[in-house]
């Protein structure tokens, strides 16, 4: 008679414990599990917080990790991934801020090596480099944009994954680099495309 309240207490922990870590998932279209790791390029211009439990800094290599697998510390020992044939947006992952610098403003570009992971951010100010529009939503992520931040401004930005024509057990490794740029100074693709 006692191990069936200690089942459904178990339960309803457990319960809590899978809607609480959903804070800003905003959608999702589904099928199975893939693993995605992302790699920083950081620099001393910009710094970069992991917002969400599946984001981290992997104090090993220093590298921002989005990870949905078995290994991700915050969670050991759960989740198989993400589903394929899907499309997960999730609106804040991590934060770029520029509190290094007191006095200077900052160009921040982050590119990602596949499509399958693109950046925007639902606070706005967020721009694809290709053409300068905004990238606000899941809808207008894209693998490449732009923004400014003068001195103790922050972005959250949301990252959105396609795993379209994945297989169960495929393991995704995708890097997305960031690099920030004094205003002004920044390369000449960028110019007029981040807000400046």
């Amino acid at each position: 008679m006692k191990k069936l309240p200690l089942g459904i207490l178990g339960a309803m922990v457990a319960l809590s414990l899978i809607i609480g870590a959903s804070a800003t998932f905003s959608d999702y279209n589904a099928s199975r599990s893939v693993h995605w790791n992302i790699t920083t390029d950081d620099t001393e211009l910009i710094d970069l917080c992991p917002i969400q439990p599946y984001a981290y800094i992997d104090t090993a290599t220093g590298e921002l990790v989005l990870d949905f697998s078995p290994n991700n510390p915050n969670y050991p020992g759960y989740g198989d991934g993400i589903s394929p044939a899907s499309e997960y947006n999730f609106d804040e992952v991590f934060n770029v801020s520029n509190h290094l610098w007191e006095d200077t403003a900052i160009v921040v570009r982050i590119t990602s090596s596949d499509t399958h992971v693109e950046f925007y951010s639902a606070d706005g100010g967020v721009y694809a480099v290709a053409d300068g529009t905004l990238a606000t939503a899941s809808d207008s992520a894209r693998d490449d944009v732009c923004f400014v931040l003068q001195p103790g401004q922050s972005k959250k930005i949301g990252v959105d994954l396609s795993a379209d024509g994945d297989s169960p057990r495929d393991v995704w490794n995708e890097k997305m680099t960031i690099k920030a740029y004094r205003l002004g100074t920044e390369p000449a693709e960028l110019v007029g495309k981040c807000g400046q």
